[in-house]
């Protein structure tokens, strides 16, 4: 069974841009930290990921992490996700924070962002990454332009690839 844990940023931007089902697609099960559950509820948060927050679909659970992880230098939802990621054995933490990353990476925990899991995605035919990084960027999601050069360079070389 593959399960991740995901942070706010991920899940937030694929329900904006219409691709959070991939997630259903790429892992058997997505863990939320009740964090990151309140975070997507918040009043500030757009109408789209509060409306889906409300009727989470079956291959989501909310749990709360046991343990806690030190990191003064992230926020205390990242510190949660990491933990509950280390907890749960999880094969990946869906996480865009580069500094929340690195404090997972120095733990041993796996990530991924919004930008790999689109990629991941389109390596499986269930997105075009073209359209869903052009959708993303309509976002309040910072992209630099070398990540979604890199990222549609990835993407055409994968897709010659295929074609021979």
């Amino acid at each position: 069974m593959v399960l991740v844990v995901a942070d706010t940023g991920p899940i937030n931007y694929l329900i904006q841009i219409g691709c959070i089902e991939v997630l259903a697609s790429l892992a058997d099960s997505t863990v939320l930290p009740r964090a990151v559950h309140t975070e997507l509820s918040h009043p500030a948060a757009p109408d789209s990921v509060r409306k889906w927050v409300e009727k989470l679909p079956g291959w989501v659970v909310v749990k709360n992490a046991i343990s806690s992880v030190e990191a003064p230098d992230i926020s205390a939802t990242d510190r949660e996700a990491i933990a509950l990621a280390m907890e749960l054995h999880a094969k990946a933490l869906l996480m865009d924070d580069q500094q929340a990353r690195r404090c997972a990476a120095t733990l041993g925990v796996p990530t991924m962002g919004t930008v790999g899991i689109l990629e991941a995605a389109a390596a499986k035919g269930l997105v075009d990454l073209p359209t869903a990084l052009s959708a993303l960027r309509e976002t309040s999601c910072y992209l630099s332009e070398a990540v979604i050069e890199n990222a549609l360079a990835r993407d055409a070389a994968r897709k010659r690839n295929a074609a021979r």
